[in-house]
Parts: C-alpha cells; structure tokens; sequence
C-alpha cells in the first residue's frame, strides 16, 4: 500500500498538540483517515507514552467506531511487522482496543452509568429499551395517563383536547405530548426549559412587541421576502424596455418598485410602523398595452407583476391584518392552554420514568440524562454547568476526547462532553455542509458557533483548521459544485458562507482520458410536462400524492441515460470507462457503479424501480416505507389476526381468498349465504357443518388447523408460531416462487426476526405484538421492506440521500429535483423552536375559529429558513457522492415559466445570488438552475426565459464545464414498455402460432455447461462427515459397513428405554442389562474393599445416587463383577498406574483409511471424525491395556466373536495412541457371559 502524502493542513491536524481544536474536514477531505492517523501518531509516539485507552473517541454510529478500531488494530500489527522500536508498547495497544473508549456517545453514557448505577438508585440489571420496547411502552402510558385524566374530570385537561385533540380521537393530543416531551428532552435541563417557554405567554399590559425575542425574526423574512419581489420586479421592468416589450407597463413596474423599496426600508423600523403601510397598500392597474408588442412577453410582464402583488397581499393578512395590542392579546388568553399542555408533557414525563424503572428498563434519551446527571455537580444550574466528583475523576483518565462528526451532536451531548473534557483537550471535526439530522434534534449552531469564535492562529487556546482538498471526485465534479453552492449557500441560507475556505479543492489522482463524443462529467437534464399531463395533476406535485406520471417520465429517462452509459449487449457502442483503483486502468461501467440519489424514497423508488426492471436494469433500493403494504405481510398478518380472535371478518376473508386457504370469490359468496347477519366466522362454520364435496373439506381442515395453531399460540411464544405456520401453510415456499420471491421471503424473515425481537421486551404474545404493529401503522409510521441483497451484486442502487451519506459512487445520479420542499410540518397546531419555545395556533371552540398566533409565524419563519439550510446541505451531500459523473435530472411543470422566474437575477454582479431569491426556492430546481442560467452553457435556460441579459462574464466563463439539456416530454424517445412489446412481437407470433421457438437467452450455453457438468468428487459425496465406532462394530471394514455403492446396510438399533418408562415394570432387554453392568463397572470405586458384600453396598449406594434404577438394581450379576475381579485381568486393574473408565475420544482419520477404494482422493485432505468412547483403558509402565466389556450370549466360535468386534477395537487403538502418544500393548474383549478375556 502507498505511503498517504498529508497535506499541510492534514499534518497540522495530525500533529496538533495544545487547545482545543476544530477540524472543518469538507466532503472527501480524508476525515476518518486524519482521525485514526492522529489517534496512531498518540499512541506510536514514544515522548508521550499514551496508551489507547487513554483517549475519549467518540463516533457517531456503531459502524464508524467498528471501522476505526480495525483500521488502528491494522496500522499496528503492520508497524509491529515492520519492526516498530516500540514493540511492546504497541501490543499493549493491541491489548487495550478492545476495551478503549471508541464508540458512539450512547457507549460511552452506558459505561459510566453501569458504573456508578447506585448513585442513580437504578436496578443494577437494568437494560436499554430496544425501539419495539420504546414505542409501546410510550404509548401504554401517554394512553394510561389521558385516562386518568378524564376520569378526575380535569376541566384544563378537557379543554386542552377540545382546543389541539383533534376533533375524533386523542391521538394527536397524544402525539403532541410525545413529541414535545422528546423535544424538550433535547436540552440538557428539559423541565427548566419547558417552564421557562411557559412565560412567554404571560404578557403584560403595554408590552412593545417589539422588545419580544422573535419580533426582529418575523421583520427580517419579511425583508427577505420583499427582496425577492424587488427583484422579480426589476426583471418585469427590464422586459418591459425590450424592443417588443409592453412599454406601457413600465410606469405601473416603477410605481411597484419603489413601494417595495419603501416597505423594505420600514422592516428596519417599528412594527406598528410596518403595520400602517401595510394597511394602506393599494396597487395601481395596468395601464392599456396595445400596439406591435410580443404577447410572450406581455403576459410573462403580467404573471410576474401578479405574482409580486400576491407576495406583498399574503404578508399584510398573514402579519398585518390585527394590530399589536390583538396580537399579543392572544398569547395572553392562550397561557392557561399552554399550562396545562406543559404540566401535562412533565406528568407524562414522571410516569414514564417510573414505567421504565419498574421493568429495569432505559432508553437513549435516559442514557444521556443519567449520565448528565453523574456529571453535573449539585449546585449546577442552566447555563452554569459544573463539573462533579465523577466528571474530574473521568477527566483525569483521559488525555484528549475526540468528537467524529461534531456537526449532529445535540446540546445534551455537548454538555457531558464539556463535562468530560476540562482541560482544553477536544479536538473535533465535521462539516456542516453535511450536517443532515437535524430531524433527529442535530444542532449544527454549536459547531457554527466554534466555527465563527475559533482562530486559524497556529498559537491559539480554540484553533480552526479547514480541510477542503477533496480527494475523491474529479476536477470536473468538484468545478460544477463549487459553481452552484458559491452563488445559492449563504449565512441567510445555509447558515454557512460557502467562502474561499469552504469551497472544495481538487486533490484526486485520476489518469487522464478523452471523454466520448458529446459526453460531459456533469449534467443537467430538465423535463418539460407542459401540456402533456392534464394541469390539474400537478398541483399537487409537492404532496405525498405526487403524479405518477410525472415520476415515472423521469424514472424512464433516467433508465435510457444509464442504458446509454453501460451499452451492456450493444455492437460497436462505447461504454462510459470509469478509473478502478484495484486494476490501476480505465475499464467500462457496470451497473454496481451507479446510485440514483433522491431526497425521498417514498412514492419515488419502487416507481424507478419499476422502470428499471421494464428497461433490463437490474436495481435495487432499501426504502423505509412499504413494509406493511406488500401482500406477504398483509396476509400473514391477517392470518395472525385471526388466530388471536377469529371474529374479524376482513382479515379472515383475506385468509380464505389467499393461497393459504384458496377460495374464491363464489365460495365466500356461498359461505355468507349460511349467516347473512352474524359474524363472517360464524358463516362459516356453519357453511362448515353444511356443506359437501371439496369445500367441505376445505373449510374443515381450515378450521381444524386454526384451532390448533390458537392453541400453540397460547402454549409457545411467538417467534415458534410464526415459523410452524410458514412450515405448515407453505406460505413461505409460496412468496418464494412469486416475482421477486427472495425480497418477499426476506420480508418473511424480517417478520419472525421482528417477533423474536418483540418476545425478548417485556410485553410478550400474540394480542401485545398485533396491538404494537398497530400502533405503528394508526401513528402513520411504516417500517423499511428487508435488505435482500448482496454488498458486491451488479445492481444499480436507488436510495435516499440520507442512506448515501458517508458514501461514494463512480457514477452519481440525483434525481427528482423538481419535487417541492415538505414544509407540511409547519401547519401543525403547535410548533416548536428551541429558542422561542412554542407557537401555538390561537384556538376558540366556542365560536369555531383557529388562526395562527404571532409566535407561531414567527417559529414558522425561523423554522423555514433552518428547513432550507437543511435542505441545502442535503443537496450538497448528493452532489458530493460522485467520484467521476454527476447527472442531475428533475421534470418541471412548465419550463418556460419557471425559466422566467430562474432568470430574474441573472445579471447580479456579485457571485452569491439575492438571498431573497434563494429564500423563496420550493426546489433543488429553484437553486440550481438560477445559478446555471449564469453560465454559458445556461443559454438553452436564458432563450427559453426570454432573458436578453447576459450573465457577467466573469461568471459566465468560469472553468466549471455543463451539459444542460431540456427535454419536451414528447420529444423522449418511445416508452420503455412499447420497446419490450416490439423485443417481443416475434416470439408472441410464434407462441400464438405453436411454432419452434429459438433459445430466448444469452445464457443458454452457460446453463448447458452448468447443468452438464460433473463433480469431480463424486465419489465421497454421501460418505459421513462423522460415524460413531457403534456404527461400524459389526464390520470387518468401514467399506462392508457404509458399502462402497453408497447405500447404508440394513442395522438393528437398540433404542434406550425413555425414563418415564423406566419405572414401569417389565423385564429389562439384554442390551439394558449390558448398559448397567456398563454403568456399574465404572461407578465401581476399586480402592474400597471388593469382597461380595462390599460390591453388593456399593451397588446399592448406585442405586441412592440414581446411578441406576431398580430395575436395573434387580438386574446385576454379582457374581459376573466378582469373577472379573478375581480374574487376571482384575488383578492386572488393581496393580496398575491408573485406570480410565468410560473415556470418551474423537479422532479424525483420513477417508483412504476407512474406505480404501478411495484412496485416489488422499491428496485432497478429506477425513472422517471418527466418535467413541472406551469401556476400561488401564496404563501399565510400558503401554496401555485396552478392555472393552461384552454381555452378549457367548454362542458358536470365540473368534466368530472377536472377528465382528476387531474393526471396533482397532479403532480404539488408533485413538489411544494419536492422543496419548503411547503405545497399546494389548486388546481384550472381556466376556462376562463365559467370564473370559479373550485376546484381539
């Protein structure tokens, strides 16, 4: 392997010593290999002496701290073979990784919680709640909780859901607690926030709103939005100075532009003055326009004006449209409702706590508090955390504490590591142009902060260091997405200037190639639906509804562009070559190459995927929806529906129409005849009793077999039912044979694996499982269909972009960039903020009207602009994943249109694009291609938009290279399924025809060779892995044994006599009393006394120790022991050095032993293991005696005897002497039936 060449900044990361330090590592800058190089360099450094376990390294998945583990356990054991001086500290380094403190925050708050539990008054076995756990218990007592609640007759309780219950149920009262407990549980001191948000709503007399936290927030997006209607406004102007354009418009456009100009001065004003104007706004008409004026632009004059005037409407009725004093009157007359809501969340929060500690149970939220709470000294108060006894003493056991991917960490989090790390010694990295959770309660603020307050100065306590050189996609990549994020990121938007430091920087080696004609590294490919769907389909383009059709044209472009990559069948085509680093060559894509990217899964993939198998792609995507959609999973659980109470007439009609039962319509028709009032099971058994032939019999079994498995149901635990009913139903084998039978048989799995998971909570059975499969789904939650696929299987992936990060891909597309932004969250009753708390819609039951409270616009501004900071590092990501292509594609309602609005700023002088602009984007679209319409290959964009403006040029000209390209949806080539039929066409004539059909596939031949071909070891297929001496003691050879044709001889087995048969009376078989003369002679202790009556005590005393039973009691010849005894061989026993009794062995002999007409396969290495266990072997000085004991009836010739025991003994033998390494001297089957050692 190559030495790494570090960059200087890398070696300052790596070799940073003193402070706190900050490492901005951008996408592909080489992070984890900083971050482990850093972690070896401590380690391997013989000045310092630290060792592994010395350092705090926290990750923020299981699998990134996997990975750095192994990839430190490798740099040591390759320094160690190298020859590292400093050997034995670096296996002292081995040592200690296993027990290192590397892994996720969870980890690390579980340790120190497991060590100082007492303090918590924890039980000390207590568990974390897994998520099935969690999410049940949550709701069993949030459910639990509201009942008790009615039943006081809480009057506050009962007007809070009448205000936010939702009206049928209280589920969303219910969720609204869960989610805002969760939320608050984020801080690290949630009850004090939650009381403090609880004055925000008392408001006293003469308030000046704008003194309130969240007033200058709401004046600021509403400058943001009138700078976006400056400036389409100036766009409407500068079309009207066009040759053709409506001049007659232009004194109504001007008129527009200063009132906009005026209003956005005020925004730095009061809000009573911001008030007045907006009150008093009134728009002049258009003057006439006639004359030779291009209607085009006339009409696109007309939207735009329109559009501003809308803009300008919705903010004075939003805002404006109640002055002041109303406003804050509102948050008054609400303070009771949020009381009671807040007192309800901290109820619900101590109820749960207890629920959890009466099952031993934690969950992650309480491993962090619990572990703050450790760590915080008693008289710690918000904002003034200190550190206790606990908290120094960890300190002092760590040197540094290193934080992975410091941009997703929380406030909680930061707290115990601020906690931890108390003497300057974090060092940090991540980026927050990736930071993509904040779903997940992330706060990318707190990086941004250090990021702002840290120094570059080399000396200084808090340090910065940006990493930008990207070492994984080309120049051409790295060039496009500097392009776009240098005009559309910024403080406003992003949260983040995407400055010279935080631009990416080419640092990749890929050899060079001419590309192929017309072929470019980055693209955009744009699909105009106008006219080709019906309008109204798109409305609701950006809804969980989205047209179909609208994603099914971009899945089927999206297949031909990779069709057209990969050429895979084609003569004479060239496929795109991509750089693989294992065979340091160029060599043609394949189909593992490539990932589609898509914001979403949902709705999205399984369409792509779709297409992709219509046009021959193999693909494959994981979503996290669907799961309880798809028909095997309906119909099992409709059938575990039924076991638990029959009486559900959905499901059970479900059962009888599946191929489980396979009725059909008719017959349920028939059934209902019997019971056309009562219950569908009912119908049914009576349908049952009545009817004959083969419904009958149907309905019988069925029955029969649903009372059965109800009874296993209530006598086994669930993971067993759910298995014996796929065994028996045959439902498993079934999905199997159906299309995409191994995804259907995974979800299968994935169920039982669900169940078994369910069983190890502490709600268990049928009923609990069922109910918890239906809370998931009435939440509106789902579950991901099964992982069925292999890491290295030639499949296109399809994924969200969430799963793709921390990955990378030769060829990356993104895909549905059209789709609107989901702001949906914000029309919730309530919305919640970290700083301004909560924004409550103003509800009045009694008169039935509900409005948003000016908190609540004010969270919903704040919360916007952090949704599209998100939304702007979530393109980021995807546009980072690409290695060596990077294809954008999206569908567009109407291009000519949206290609206006896009070209509005287009000759902005400065770099970064109007951030009001930018800040009124509904899509990818609405960033990307307002930066693209200023580059040259933009045109196509700026012809359609009818913009004359040239963009500047040193814009227009940068170095960054595009391929955009528009398509009319008729334009496309002919729908992927009219292809298939015409591939077809042929073979359907001949079929309709019974003519003879050609092979259909290009594997025919592979298949003739597979199916023709031989296993060279033929032979000793079916020979045992493993034989018992038992198996083979009535052979002269295991060949006469096992038979040389592969066909086991015909063997008489003696089956041992069950134990609870044991008691019963009936003379013992021979080979029982063999078995206890066995047991005797080796419970026999020789060193006592061994006349007859001491033999006969401790056979007795066998007997008391359940040795032996009384049968076999009665059984025992005394006088067989006596004369063994008393015979030469007894004597040669009590003499000897030491006797082994009952001595179990297994060997392994080569196959050529045991069955010489095999002896040909010897230089394979196959062997047997060879089972037995010796019935007496004595050591003498010079070798080993081996007895074995026989109670057979003595009848014929001794040597008849000793030839059928001989292989038997001789196998012994060999065991004896590979594993003692000492010789077997002599062999004797002791005959007790003529009291004889006879010689073998």
């Amino acid at each position: 392997m190559a030495k790494i060449l570090w960059t200087p900044e890398q070696l300052e990361a790596i070799n940073h010593s003193k402070g706190k330090l900050l490492v901005s590592a951008s996408a592909g800058a080489g992070k984890t290999a900083v971050l482990v190089e850093r972690i070896i360099k401590k380690i391997t450094d013989e000045k310092t002496n630290i060792d592994i376990d010395q350092l705090l390294v926290v990750t923020f998945t299981n699998a990134a701290a996997s990975e750095m583990r192994d990839r430190i356990r490798t740099t040591v054991v390759k320094q160690l073979e190298e020859g590292n001086t400093y050997s034995k500290h670096l296996e002292r380094q081995l040592t200690l990784l296993n027990k290192a403190s590397i892994g996720t925050i969870h980890s690390f708050c579980l340790e120190v919680i497991k060590q100082h539990f007492e303090q918590l008054k924890l039980d000390p076995n207590f568990r974390v709640a897994n998520e099935i756990e969690t999410v049940f218990l949550q709701r069993e007592v949030i459910e639990g909780l509201f009942e008790q609640k009615y039943s006081e007759g809480d009057l506050g309780f009962a007007y809070l859901v009448e205000c936010y219950g939702g009206g049928r149920s209280d589920f969303m009262l219910q969720d609204l607690v869960l989610n805002l407990y969760e939320f608050a549980r984020s801080n690290p001191w949630p009850e004090y926030w939650l009381k403090s948000i609880e004055q925000n709503f008392y408001i006293y007399d003469n308030k000046d709103i704008d003194t309130l936290v969240w007033t200058d927030n709401l004046k600021m997006g509403v400058k943001l939005e009138l700078e976006n209607v400056f400036d389409s406004l100036k766009r409407a102007l500068a079309l009207t100075r066009r040759p053709d354009g409506p001049w007659q418009y232009e004194e109504n456009i001007l008129a527009d532009i200063v009132l906009t100009e005026q209003l956005i001065d005020l925004c730095f004003g009061t809000w009573d003055g911001l008030y007045k104007s907006f009150n008093s706004i009134e728009f002049i008409s258009l003057n006439r326009c006639s004359g030779d004026i291009n209607e085009n632009i006339k009409n696109q004059v007309q939207d735009i004006r329109n559009t501003a005037k809308k803009s300008i409407n919705k903010i004075a009725q939003g805002l404006f449209s109640r002055t002041s004093e109303e406003l804050l009157s509102d948050l008054n007359k609400l303070s009771p409702v949020i009381s009671d809501l807040i007192n309800l969340v901290i109820e619900y929060g101590e109820a749960y706590t207890c629920a959890k500690l009466s099952k031993g149970l934690v969950d992650f939220d309480d491993l962090e508090h619990y572990c703050l709470q450790l760590l915080l000294d008693k008289d710690s108060r918000p904002g003034r955390e200190i550190p206790s006894e606990i908290a120094r003493e960890l300190s002092k056991n760590y040197i540094e504490v290193i934080i992975d991917e410091y941009q997703d960490i929380n406030a909680v989090q930061e707290t115990i590591l601020n906690l931890v790390a108390t003497h300057n010694n974090l060092f940090m990295v991540g980026d927050v142009k990736q930071s993509i959770y904040r779903f997940r309660l992330a706060r990318p603020e707190l990086f941004l902060k250090k990021h702002r307050t840290y120094s570059f100065d080399r000396d200084a306590i808090e340090r910065k260091i940006d990493l930008n050189k990207n070492f994984r996609s080309r120049k051409e990549i790295i060039d496009g997405i500097n392009f776009i994020f240098r005009q559309i990121m910024s403080q406003q938007v992003g949260e983040i200037e995407y400055s010279k430091q935080a631009e990416l920087y080419h640092g990749a080696d890929y050899p060079m190639i001419d590309l192929l004609d017309g072929e470019s590294t980055v693209e955009l490919h744009l699909i105009d639906l106008k006219e080709e769907l019906l309008e109204e389909e798109f409305d609701v383009l950006d809804s969980e509804t989205e047209a179909i059709d609208a994603i099914r044209i971009e899945a089927r472009f999206v297949a031909k562009r990779i069709k057209e990559m990969v050429c895979e069948g084609k003569e004479n085509a060239k496929p795109f070559l991509i750089y693989d680093r294992e065979l340091k060559d160029y060599r043609p894509v394949l189909y593992k190459d490539i990932a589609v990217l898509m914001r979403t899964t949902k709705n999205w993939a399984n369409i792509f995927l779709d297409e992709f198998h219509a046009a021959e792609i193999p693909a494959y995507t994981e979503t996290g929806t669907g799961y309880f959609e798809v028909v095997e999973i309906k119909t099992f659980l409709s059938l575990l529906k039924i076991i638990d109470n029959p009486r559900q007439d959905i499901p059970l009609a479900a059962i009888l129409r599946s191929p489980i039962v396979g009725l059909n319509a008719e017959d349920l028709g028939d059934i209902r005849l019997y019971c056309p009032n009562g219950s569908f099971y009912d119908a049914l058994k009576e349908a049952a009793a009545s009817e004959t032939g083969y419904l009958n019999e149907k309905l019988n079994e069925f029955l029969h077999n649903l009372e059965r498995w109800r009874s296993l149901a209530r006598s086994s635990d669930l993971a067993t039912l759910i298995w014996t009913l796929y065994r028996e139903t045959g439902y498993y084998d079934f999905v199997g044979g159906m299309p995409s039978g191994r995804h259907r048989q995974a979800n299968l799995r994935a169920l039982f694996d669900r169940a078994r998971q369910f069983e190890t909570t502490t709600f268990r059975g049928l009923f609990n499982f069922l109910k918890y499969i239906d809370s998931i789904q009435e939440s509106g939650s789902d579950l991901g269909t099964a992982k069925a696929l292999g890491e290295n299987e030639n499949v296109v992936r399809i994924m969200s972009i969430h799963k793709s990060k921390g990955l990378e891909f030769p060829i990356v597309f993104v895909s549905g960039l059209g789709k609107n932004f989901n702001f949906q969250d914000f029309n919730k009753d309530i919305l919640f903020d970290k700083d301004f708390g909560l924004g409550p819609a103003f509800v009045d039951p009694e008169m039935r009207i509900k409005y948003p409270t000016i908190m609540k616009l004010a969270i919903k501004n704040k919360l916007k602009f952090e949704t599209l900071a998100e939304e702007m590092r979530i393109l980021y990501v995807a546009m980072t994943r690409a290695k060596e292509k990077l294809v954008l594609t999206g569908t567009v309602k109407d291009c000519e249109k949206s290609s206006a609005r896009w070209c509005q700023n287009v000759d902005s002088y400065e770099w970064q694009l109007p951030v009001g602009s930018m800040a009124n984007a509904r899509s990818y679209l609405d960033w990307i291609c307002p930066a693209l319409v200023r580059h040259r290959s933009g045109e196509i964009i700026r012809k359609l938009g009818l913009c004359d403006e040239p963009p500047p040029e040193f814009i227009k000209n940068d170095s960054s290279e595009w391929d955009i390209n528009i398509y009319k949806y008729n334009e496309l080539d002919v729908p992927l399924e009219v292809n298939v039929a015409a591939k077809y066409e042929d073979l359907i004539d001949k079929v309709n025809n019974f003519l003879p059909l050609e092979p259909q596939s290009d594997f025919v031949e592979i298949i003739e060779r597979n199916f023709s071909w031989k296993y060279p070891y033929w032979d000793i297929v079916g020979k045992p892995v493993k034989l018992a001496v038992s198996q083979i003691r009535e052979a002269t050879s295991i060949a006469e044994s096992y038979g040389a044709n592969n066909k086991k001889t015909k063997q008489n087995f003696s089956i041992k006599r069950p134990k609870f048969l044991q008691g019963f009376e009936g003379p013992l078989t021979p080979t029982e009393i063999g078995s206890a003369v066995h047991t005797v002679i080796q419970h026999l202790d020789l060193r006592k006394g061994l006349e007859e009556e001491d033999i006969k005590d401790q056979i007795n005393d066998m007997f008391v120790r359940e040795h032996i039973t009384a049968e076999q009691l009665e059984s025992i010849n005394i006088e067989w022991i006596m004369d063994f005894l008393g015979s030469e061989l007894g004597r040669r026993i009590l003499e000897a050095k030491s006797v082994r009794r009952e001595t179990p062995f297994t060997i392994a002999l080569p196959i050529s032993k045991l069955y010489p007409e095999l002896a040909e396969y010897t230089k394979i290495n196959e062997s047997i293991l060879i089972q037995g266990i010796i019935d007496m072997l004595v050591e003498e000085n010079d070798g080993f005696i081996i007895i074995d004991f026989k109670t057979d009836k003595v009848r014929g010739n001794i040597d008849n005897i000793v030839e059928r025991y001989k292989t038997q003994i001789d196998l012994y033998s060999q065991a004896v002497e590979i594993i003692m390494g000492k010789c077997v001297k002599e062999r004797y089957l002791y005959l007790f039936d003529i009291n004889k050692g006879v010689a073998v």
